[in-house]
């Protein structure tokens, strides 16, 4: 998991997931010594490749295959939950940055 950079908390994973993956946020919080964090340009390149190749998958590779479309839709919906719920909060990592 995560860690605060100013105050070494360790993020637990529902910390993650109501802090930094449901909230369409740049900065979040810490919840211990409520300094300012922001995802590390690492996780960020991450985030956009999951969602580039989440996306490919929804609407080049699904409607190739020609299925129906309720398991098109099942499968499009688990695709986007599992990146939501699983890929963003475990690859977030926190960096501290210093603007000038």
């Amino acid at each position: 998991m995560g860690e605060c950079p100013y105050c070494k908390h360790t993020w637990t994973y529902k910390e993650k997931l109501l802090g930094y993956a449901l909230k369409p946020r740049t900065r979040i919080k810490c919840p211990e010594c409520k300094e300012y964090l922001e995802p590390s340009t690492l996780s960020i390149i991450y985030d956009y490749i999951a969602i580039l190749l989440v996306a490919l998958f929804i609407f080049i590779l699904i409607p190739i295959m020609d299925w129906p479309i309720v398991p098109s839709l099942l499968i499009s919906f688990i695709l986007f939950l599992l990146y939501l719920l699983l890929f963003q909060p475990l690859t977030v990592r926190f960096k501290r940055y210093h603007y000038k």
